[in-house]
């Protein structure tokens, strides 16, 4: 039997298959189905692996019904893609899988490095499928916590100070670092990997010694480092949710994160059961809580976020101070976006469904635009 195209039929109507056997992945045969085909990526090559297979789970579940055929797809940590018949392929052999499986979109549920920082979303651009969430610049600033701090302190955002250097610098000027960091940012200061997630790498130095080994440690992520100003005060989150149709992007309650176990919301804190109390909405002033509103929102626009984000606050006595935006946030039923949605009344699967339709729309809206007017 010659294989079929893409919507014609084969095997008395049951199925159709790929137009290009021979190579790995083609020949497979796939159902025909009403229903929109939702490929949920999860896993990835970060640190932040385990808490992805969490979020494209619950993703997966969410969308199994009457309306969307989720075709659950694991990247291993070592870049494998992973197909629901167990077929493992490098990704130059997984392209053609994935063009065969003709999804009318790509639910991305990968956080951190290689998910969340323009790379997948680059590469699905290339191949015309529509995914949920940023696009290919916006994720990649957003990831870059450097870059997408100076951008937001150009729009008049308050920010933490901070200095940021690689590891030559770091090799050959450790001391003149340091007692830059004593005389610009002070102790105690944060630490951070820029390009990672999850505050994977981040730590609370509290004097020069200890700061030595917390830049040593960050430095074996990224090779960069961003050293920030310590600022005391109540931590904070406000979700922006931008998919619901004829709406502009608007802020979710703000809720305000109270670690137990750890001095700040770090890794065990974001992902130990019950080590963190999280309180939507805030017990904070609400005027308070419009100004976070409206700073998440900025933000959301400033970097050229799409479908949903994720800003973070520090309140201190003299207002709130933005920490950074997430693109890709954790997306199991009880985290920190769900939470805020759920307190205005949007489910679980309702958020879920409302991030697919969004970008399958935004693709057909981009599909009839001139080409100079599709960023």
């Amino acid at each position: 039997m010659e294989p079929a195209e893409k919507g014609e039929l084969a095997d008395a109507g049951r199925y159709y298959v790929c137009c290009a056997k021979g190579r790995a992945g083609c020949g497979s045969e796939y159902p025909v189905s009403d229903k929109m085909r939702v490929m949920v990526l999860m896993g990835g090559m970060s640190s932040e692996h385990e808490v992805s297979l969490s979020s494209g789970r619950g993703v997966v579940r969410a969308l199994a019904g009457d309306r969307y055929d989720p075709v659950p797809v694991t990247i291993t940590r070592e870049g494998l893609w992973v197909f629901p018949d167990g077929e493992t392929l490098s990704i130059y052999d997984a392209t053609p899988r994935i063009r065969d499986l003709a999804p009318d979109c790509v639910f991305l549920a990968l956080h951190g490095p290689y998910g969340e920082d323009g790379r997948i979303q680059g590469f699905l651009d290339l191949l015309r499928i529509p995914y949920t969430g940023s696009g290919c610049a916006a994720s990649a600033i957003a990831m870059d916590k450097v870059r997408a701090k100076t951008l937001v302190q150009a729009e008049g955002i308050r920010i933490a100070p901070h200095i940021a250097f690689g590891r030559m610098t770091w090799s050959a000027e450790a001391a003149q670092v340091i007692e830059r960091v004593a005389t610009e940012i002070g102790f105690p200061c944060v630490v951070k990997p820029p390009l990672q997630g999850s505050s994977v790498g981040v730590s609370i130095p509290p004097d020069a010694t200890a700061l030595r080994d917390a830049v040593d440690t960050a430095l074996t992520l990224d090779g960069y480092v961003m050293i920030e100003q310590f600022v005391s005060g109540i931590e904070l989150t406000c979700s922006v949710l931008d998919v619901e149709p004829g709406k502009t992007p608007r802020a979710l309650p703000v809720t305000e994160i109270c670690p137990k176990t750890a001095a700040f919301f770090d890794y065990h804190a974001k992902y130990t059961p019950g080590a963190t109390e999280e309180i939507t909405p805030a017990r904070i002033d609400p005027e308070r809580a419009a100004e976070i509103q409206e700073i998440a929102v900025h933000a959301h626009h400033i970097v050229g976020c799409r479908g949903w984000s994720r800003s973070d606050f520090i309140l201190d006595e003299h207002g709130p101070v933005w920490i950074e935006v997430n693109t890709i946030p954790g997306l199991t039923p009880t985290s920190l976006f769900p939470q805020a949605a759920a307190a205005v009344g949007i489910s679980y699967a309702e958020l879920i469904g409302l991030f697919v339709e969004a970008a399958i729309t935004a693709a057909r809206s981009a599909a009839k635009a001139p080409a100079y007017m599709v960023s």
